[in-house]
């Protein structure tokens, strides 16, 4: 009787652990698809960003470091992706004010599977997520063909009319989990 008890609470604490594994990737989901979404922000005004800083327009970069035209086109799209690469389906995606970025919720395409447990062979986890798009650098002025900025205390000069250039907004801003 002993032993058949032993054997029982041993399968209970598998359970348990399927129920973490799952719910752990349910979350790496969520991180990866609101991660996806907050870059797919960002990366919407790349057009923007690169003629602001073609033309020396300090007022509109100073804008876009703001976030002021990071409308989230198509970051309810990239938040679907991410989350399906990691085996899971978007349950919502809902903007966030004050830095631009979006909660994502997700539902695992897997169950916890069976178990001693009942019921664990059709639940499913579901997890939630925010991520925020954040500026790294002020624009500070502009000289010619040059920008200037100030990045991390540090002043960092953009010429983007040479011919090796290319705009990296990872530079400029960080996308990252938020709480």
């Amino acid at each position: 009787m002993a032993v058949g008890a032993l054997f029982f609470l041993a399968f209970a604490f598998f359970a348990v652990g399927q129920a973490s594994v799952t719910r752990n990737k349910a979350q790496t989901a969520a991180d990866a698809a609101a991660l996806g979404a907050a870059r797919a922000t960002r990366d919407g005004i790349e057009g923007d960003f690169l003629n602001s800083l073609k033309a020396g327009d300090i007022g509109a970069l100073k804008n876009l470091l703001n976030g002021e035209g990071m409308d989230g086109a198509g970051a309810c799209d990239a938040a679907a992706t991410y989350a399906n690469d990691n085996q899971a389906d978007r349950t919502s995606c809902a903007r966030v004010d004050g830095p631009p970025g979006y909660t994502v919720g997700v539902r695992t395409q897997g169950t916890v599977g069976n178990s001693v447990v009942n019921g664990t062979e059709t639940m499913h986890a579901k997890a939630k997520a925010t991520a925020v798009v954040q500026s790294r650098c002020t624009a500070d002025g502009a000289s010619g063909n040059t920008v200037t900025f100030i990045c991390a205390g540090q002043k960092v000069i953009v010429d983007p009319t040479t011919n090796d250039f290319k705009l990296n907004l990872a530079e400029f801003f960080s996308v990252h989990l938020s709480e």
